[in-house]
């Protein structure tokens, strides 16, 4: 409703996000922050998770968010604010009916004094205002086009999430043979649900795999549909 009343320029909203950036990661850094001693036990490290590393899609926001502020106007950033558009809406949406920060990070007992909380919640309520504000700014061009790069860039992160899942993962061999994974991380949730599902088979996954890739057509979909209907309209006009 401040959005449709307002309407900021996008810009203003942008550079207010950048802020939000800077202040969600700082706060994220500190207050998760460990000191672990060395192997040794002489020496101890500040040390900070892998699964806190920006790799999430919401996270991936944060250099999104930058190159539209302060990039040229052009095709490029015309594309990363399509692809913002309904990432930032739906994802960050999705994040905060499914808070991924309970049991990996904090118990829901720490709710409201851990800073954590805070910054998870207000950061992904960010991102959905930013979402919502890029169609309503009028200031920039989405076009029902976008719709295909912005799933095409979509599974090209989602793809190479299978990869630093891989990297970041704490393997155990014996004998050279891979006997079970000790840690693993879950960016971008390709692999396992944000929700309390055990996948126990691989062919499980791979349909968790195409569920997910299913809704991400379906409801990137509706974003667009208004601009595809808006496209068709023009033409029939002309």
């Amino acid at each position: 409703m401040w959005l449709r009343s307002r309407r900021p320029p996008l810009d203003w909203v942008l550079s207010v996000a950048c802020g939000g950036c800077v202040l969600s990661e700082v706060t994220k850094v500190f207050s998760v922050m460990q000191w672990v001693p060395s192997s040794d036990g002489e020496t101890w490290y500040p040390y900070l998770e892998l699964q806190h590393l920006p790799l999430h899609l919401c996270s991936i926001q944060i250099v999104m968010i930058f190159y539209a502020r302060f990039a040229r106007e052009g095709r490029m950033r015309e594309a990363v604010l399509a692809f913002m558009y309904p990432t930032c809406l739906l994802g960050a949406f999705l994040a905060l009916l499914m808070p991924s920060i309970y049991g990996s990070s904090i118990a829901v007992s720490k709710s409201f004094t851990h800073p954590l909380a805070y910054q998870y919640f207000l950061y992904h309520t960010m991102l959905v205002v930013l979402g919502v504000s890029i169609p309503l700014s009028g200031q920039t061009t989405i076009r029902a086009r976008h719709y295909f790069s912005t799933l095409a860039l979509l599974g090209g992160l989602a793809f190479a999430s299978l990869y630093f899942n891989a990297m970041f993962a704490v393997p155990t061999y014996e004998n050279g043979e891979l006997v079970r994974v000790e840690y693993v991380t879950n960016f971008m949730f390709t692999y396992q649900p944000p929700l309390s599902i055990a996948l126990t088979e691989l062919w499980q996954w791979y349909v968790y795999v195409a569920v997910i890739a299913v809704l991400a057509v379906v409801l990137i979909g509706c974003c667009y549909l208004p601009f595809w209907r808006r496209e068709r309209q023009a033409k029939k006009i002309a």
